[in-house]
């Protein structure tokens, strides 16, 4: 098996801005990757960084500027739960076929990725508990 085919692909899914032409599709980008070893990267300019990695148990750390820290966990029945600031909790859940959810308590539940591999579980994990929150903060940043 070659070392590209062992890797769980992470695709970020987007949707069609509500006043877009009907025909302009929700589309997808891969914004990721976990491989064998549990080793979570983000896919920049082809190439992928670490940026946290997943146990045998499920539980997924990110890597900080001082060593890492622990954000949530990956249920065997496809259930994500987020170890929380304060409270933590359910943030989503991996569907068997790779789809990507995440609970909303406003908005109501939603597809926000797809997986693809071995290690799908830990890769639905790793969006929504290291990409997605990453790419909020981006997005507040800018606004600032």
């Amino acid at each position: 098996m070659s070392e590209l085919s062992s890797l769980t692909r992470i695709y970020r899914l987007y949707a069609a801005p509500i006043d877009a032409p009907s025909e302009m599709p929700d589309h997808e980008e891969e914004i990721g990757f976990v491989s064998e070893d549990g080793v979570i990267s983000r896919l920049r300019w082809g190439n992928g960084t670490a940026i946290g990695r997943v146990d045998d148990e499920g539980r997924v750390f990110r890597t900080t500027a001082y060593g890492e820290r622990e954000v949530g966990q990956a249920m065997p029945n496809g259930v994500v739960q987020s170890a929380g600031l304060f409270a933590g909790g359910e943030t989503g859940w991996v569907a068997a076929d790779g789809y990507v959810t995440q609970t909303g308590l406003i908005l109501g539940d939603f597809e926000v990725g797809r997986v693809e591999g071995p290690r799908a579980l830990a890769a639905g994990a790793a969006l929504l508990l290291i990409f997605l929150p990453d790419e909020r903060e981006a997005a507040h940043a800018s606004r600032e």
